[in-house]
């Protein structure tokens, strides 16, 4: 939601961001998205339960300060004394609500939705508070809570009162997912693909695609690159030796939902010819199968070729990652692209990845070398190496495509007209 807001702002439209005083994760962060730091894996999870004392401390040691457009609902000139009106509801909906609005930052962050025109909303609070404001509202989800709203997540069954809670909070996110203009996202298939058990229900829902605006950056040349990526390696603590091509996976190690697995199985394939063109691969420094990847590498003498970040870079190093080096390596088990793909592409950064043919059926599959098995994973790498794929080009034409597809100037005013049609889908999308 705060890349949205920051593209209507830079378009002109008068945008409130009301920020999420809920979710303490550091990749949620308007400073995560804002200034260039660090943090090591293991802490990571440790700064998901600092404090907003602590967090604050972090933005001003960052340099951070908030965009004026920013609401931030623990701010005192937030609170308002104006009641939050709750008629209409059943009585254990009122019961519920009066609880769930007992936090002060969501009752502020209520109120300041109720001065605003329409809504774009996600995540569970979010999109609920949405449901209460009695403004227009469509949901842009981020996964879990539409697999909530869908039934498929549920604490285990001896866990009584927190299921019967659970419960409760489930139905009332399903009734904000039913009451929404629509559902927005840019999966072709309808969101389906990614929430395996969950098509039937959002058959339901009305879901239209909505891509997220990110602004395209210039690339510069091959020589340029290398000096700026050189430096940047020596930023982050990484000694490195840059002789060939050096391809980035930005994405959390995991198996089960990246299968980085692959990549080092395609890696140890074409081993030979990827050390003599003396090819390089850095991997994220995080996720939960970060670790098994560094033992694979090292046990079978890849570590030359495959190297590991420390730490997790916030985005502005992120985006300095993929303005330098030669290609990226995304997923190749989900068959869609997310924010790090977007990312990418919209720096002109070739990409490898695997997306289904749910694409082609749809706004039409981006320029990417589209790749799933380690053997098609291998092949990709040798034809990158041995110049047989134009990484020039690749990029080029993932630019155009970005900028046709999720560029600010399109997604802008059919988000607009989508309030305005009530959630018709806009021609062109």
């Amino acid at each position: 939601m705060y890349v949205f807001a920051k593209a209507f702002h830079a378009a002109g439209v008068n945008v409130c961001y009301i920020r999420d005083r809920s979710d303490r994760y550091p990749f949620s962060q308007p400073v995560w998205e804002d200034q260039p730091f660090t943090m090591h894996y293991e802490e990571v999870p440790r700064a998901s339960s600092w404090d907003w004392v602590r967090w604050t401390r972090k933005e001003r040691d960052t340099g951070w300060t908030p965009p004026t457009w920013l609401v931030d609902p623990l701010d005192p000139a937030s609170a308002q004394t104006t009641p939050v009106g709750l008629s209409g509801l059943s009585v254990l909906d009122r019961f519920w609500t009066r609880r769930f609005l007992r936090a002060p930052h969501r009752v502020n962050a209520l109120r300041a939705m109720r001065d605003c025109d329409v809504l774009i909303v996600c995540g569970i609070e979010g999109s609920i508070l949405a449901r209460f404001s009695s403004k227009p509202y469509i949901i842009w989800p981020h996964g879990g809570d539409l697999m909530i709203a869908a039934g498929m997540l549920q604490p285990p069954a001896y866990q009584f009162r927190h299921r019967v809670v659970h419960g409760i909070m489930a139905r009332h996110l399903r009734s904000a997912f039913d009451g929404a203009i629509c559902i927005g996202n840019h999966e072709p298939s309808g969101i389906s693909s990614a929430y395996w058990g969950a098509e039937q229900y959002i058959q339901k829902l009305n879901v239209v695609f909505m891509p997220i605006p990110i602004p395209v950056r210039p690339r510069a040349d091959a020589t340029a690159r290398r000096e700026l990526l050189s430096a940047l390696l020596r930023e982050v603590g990484l000694d490195m030796d840059l002789g060939g091509l050096t391809g980035f996976v930005p994405s959390r190690i995991d198996y089960r939902w990246k299968g980085q697995d692959r990549l080092l199985s395609a890696i140890l394939m074409r081993k030979s010819v990827l050390r003599a063109a003396r090819t390089k691969i850095i991997f994220s420094g995080w996720g939960e199968d970060l670790q098994h990847a560094k033992n694979f590498a090292a046990q079978n003498d890849i570590t030359d070729i495959a190297s590991f970040l420390d730490v997790a870079i916030s985005k502005p190093l992120l985006f300095r990652f993929y303005d330098c080096v030669d290609f990226a390596v995304d997923q190749f088990t989900l068959g869609m692209y997310g924010t790090a793909a977007l990312e990418a592409m919209a720096g002109g950064c070739p990409l490898m990845i695997w997306l289904n043919n749910a694409y082609e059926r749809s706004w039409g599959t981006p320029p990417v070398l589209n790749v799933s098995t380690e053997e098609q994973i291998a092949q990709g790498l040798e034809s990158i190496v041995a110049g047989r794929y134009d990484l020039e080009a690749a990029g080029k034409n993932l630019q155009d495509w970005m900028d046709r597809t999720h560029g600010a100037r399109r997604v802008v005013p059919e988000v607009i007209a989508a309030f305005e049609n009530r959630g018709s889908v806009p021609r062109g999308w």
